[in-house]
């Protein structure tokens, strides 16, 4: 099997899991994008709302407009950021850590009970593979976000 099958599955697999996401968490009232940035400050920490866009590959107005509504809802606060003066840190509340841990446990619990008729070694298995090739187009973005940079 090529790699271009293994990434057609993995954008159909992305897919399907955003519309599972979306009808398991139909009345958080939360959509994939707004679920994604709770997820991403619970697994990597408080982040400008740059770093955020940049680690999930969208625009800045984009994730401003998410966060925003996230502080709405009280579920991230911004934070003083010592390292910039004008761009906050935004990081989670009590509220919206717990709202995301309990969609993420909701989450597991959910996958446990389906039967996909997989062994755990290929999970793992693939878990690699994904690695390997989630870092390797991570370096020709890179390599080609730097010759374009020169370019300019």
């Amino acid at each position: 099997m090529q790699v271009g099958h293994l990434f057609d599955e993995v954008r159909g697999l992305s897919l399907t899991l955003k519309q599972w996401g979306d009808a398991l968490h139909e009345g958080s009232g939360l959509a994939a994008s707004t679920r994604g940035v709770l997820d991403a400050l619970l697994l990597g920490g408080a982040a400008t709302v740059p770093r955020i866009a940049r680690e999930r590959g969208a625009s800045r107005q984009h994730v401003q407009q998410l966060v925003d509504a996230l502080l709405e809802r009280d579920l991230v606060q911004r934070k003083r950021n010592p390292n910039h003066k004008r761009s906050s840190l935004i990081a989670l509340t009590d509220k919206g850590r717990a709202l995301v841990e309990n969609m993420r446990a909701e989450e597991r619990d959910a996958i446990g009970r389906m039967q996909a008729g997989v062994s755990d070694r290929a999970v793992e298995e693939a878990v690699l593979v994904l690695a390997a090739w989630r870092t390797a187009l991570q370096r020709d973005t890179e390599r080609r976000g730097a010759l374009v940079d020169a370019a300019t």
